[in-house]
């Protein structure tokens, strides 16, 4: 049986899979923008939404699990505000567990993106999940799981694999497939996979053309 009552961290990471993740659930109505957090250290930046300005890191609802998510990158000044009240949300909802979404950085590209965890207690198994033998974390996520220990608040950060500077569709994709056994919500991803692989296909074909492209001899002339 799914466990609910989760909240789901969504900040900035690698190939903006976080984001991006967050974003087709949304299109495709799966959760729902219900508000926003607002946080003095961030005071500066807004976002438009339907010709609104809106505090940037937003709350979204699903069936079971609320979403907080930031399309800015979080100031390591903030992290502490915003913390505590992510922390105040999940007693609200009463929640079970938080799960952070975050990326993992590799060298080469890969047809297909691993997604692997890492948590505050011995969880010991997560569908289509790897649990990662060692290596280290720092932002938000570092931050909030020293809290979660402290608090004993289950916390899990799930990493997908993304050697992308675009938008990872793959990479997204990945972590959705992860989530799918964690909270409740179901949906295809072919979608966001596709639209992924068409936009790399055209930025190599423009690259492509670029370093095929003549150049003049003056212009070459320039460089040593």
């Amino acid at each position: 049986m799914v466990e609910k009552n989760k909240i789901i961290t969504a900040f900035q990471t690698a190939g903006y899979i976080s984001i991006l993740t967050v974003k087709f659930l949304e299109e495709k109505g799966i959760v729902k923008d219900i508000g926003g957090i607002d946080i003095e250290e961030i005071s500066q930046f807004a976002v438009v939404k339907d010709g609104n300005l809106l505090s940037p890191i937003r709350i979204l609802e699903g069936k079971g699990f609320t979403v907080i998510t930031s399309q800015i990158p979080l100031p390591l000044k903030a992290v502490n505000e915003l913390s505590e009240k992510v922390i105040q949300i999940y007693k609200d909802k009463k929640a079970d567990g938080i799960i952070a979404l975050d990326g993992l950085s590799v060298d080469e590209a890969k047809d297909k993106s691993e997604v692997y965890f890492a948590s505050t207690y011995n969880e010991k198994e997560i569908k289509n999940c790897k649990r990662l033998p060692e290596g280290a974390m720092m932002g938000f996520n570092s931050y909030f799981a020293h809290k979660a220990r402290k608090m004993k608040i289950p916390f899990i950060v799930l990493m997908a694999e993304t050697h992308a500077e675009i938008p990872d569709g793959i990479a997204a994709a990945s972590l959705i497939s992860v989530l799918e056994s964690l909270v409740n919500i179901q949906v295809d991803t072919s979608e966001l996979i596709s639209e992924y692989k068409k936009t790399l296909d055209q930025i190599n074909s423009l690259l492509k053309r670029v370093s095929q492209a003549p150049k003049d001899k003056e212009e070459q002339n320039m460089y040593v």
